[in-house]
């Protein structure tokens, strides 16, 4: 899937933005239908059935408890439904690009795509526009509302301790760690330091995109504000920017660089 493309998906998610809004379960569906089937032929057949149903279990749970939150007028603006779906159909179109660069014409999802995929779509569940005090503590709270999911569709407990660490790994602050050890191997999504560093540029894709930077960065700002209002009009300001693009965008995979996406994030900082 080229930039472009994933530009318009994103586009489309921000049109039907709340009033027509599809449902994130849709949204993994419509992902799932680009990446291929389980294939029921290979050994790993029946876990991969079951991480399917997880995430569909998952994607359901966040539709239903993000609208819950927005009849309650408590669903943050950043980090809503919307961002989940945008974050699945990122994860989805660095997948795409990764099988291109790897000539893999499989018509199926691999294991190793769906667990990403079940983390990215879990990722923020529960998030309600507060700001980590501590490690990984809103990423722990996200997992937490997901695990019984998970246990119910009767995931291995190696794939779920794997969801964990993913979601764990969309703390902001582990991200330069992440992309440093990552750097010291080549790209495999069967490494865990690989699958975590894919689901963080798939977080993080379309806020380093010039084409939402405005948008996103005022629904971000929105949620600060009631906490911190000074480092909410930071965000907002060039040096906010400037300040995202250098510490948090960053782009290590062979997908992401195919895209263009460090090229882009090194034309913004150099146009600040």
């Amino acid at each position: 899937m080229s930039l472009e493309k994933l530009i318009i998906k994103i586009n489309n998610l921000n049109a039907i933005w709340p009033n027509e809004w599809i449902g994130v379960k849709d949204v993994f569906e419509s992902c799932l239908n680009r990446l291929g089937p389980v294939d029921l032929t290979t050994k790993d057949a029946e876990r991969n059935v079951t991480l399917l149903n997880a995430g569909l279990s998952v994607a359901n749970f966040i539709e239903c408890s993000g609208r819950k939150m927005a009849r309650d007028n408590r669903e943050p603006n950043y980090h809503s439904r919307l961002h989940t779906a945008v974050a699945i159909e990122c994860l989805t179109a660095l997948i795409v690009e990764q099988r291109r660069i790897d000539q893999n014409n499989s018509q199926t999802i691999a294991t190793n795509e769906l667990l990403a995929l079940v983390a990215m779509t879990a990722h923020d569940a529960g998030h309600n526009g507060t700001r980590n005090t501590t490690i990984c503590q809103l990423e722990s709270r996200s997992f937490d509302l997901v695990e019984p999911l998970l246990q119910d569709a009767q995931c291995d407990a190696h794939d779920i301790y794997s969801i964990k660490r993913i979601i764990w790994s969309t703390d902001p602050v582990l991200y330069s760690g992440l992309h440093r050890g990552a750097a010291a191997s080549v790209f495999n999504l069967n490494y865990p330091v690989w699958q975590a560093v894919i689901c963080q540029e798939a977080d993080i894709l379309a806020s380093a995109l010039p084409q939402f930077e405005e948008e996103l960065t005022r629904e971000l700002a929105s949620e600060w504000r009631k906490l911190d209002p000074v480092s909410a009009e930071g965000l907002l300001s060039a040096g906010g920017r400037k300040y995202f693009l250098t510490h948090f965008a960053k782009f290590s995979s062979p997908a992401s660089s195919s895209l263009g996406l460090q090229q882009i994030v090194k034309q913004q900082i150099a146009d600040l």
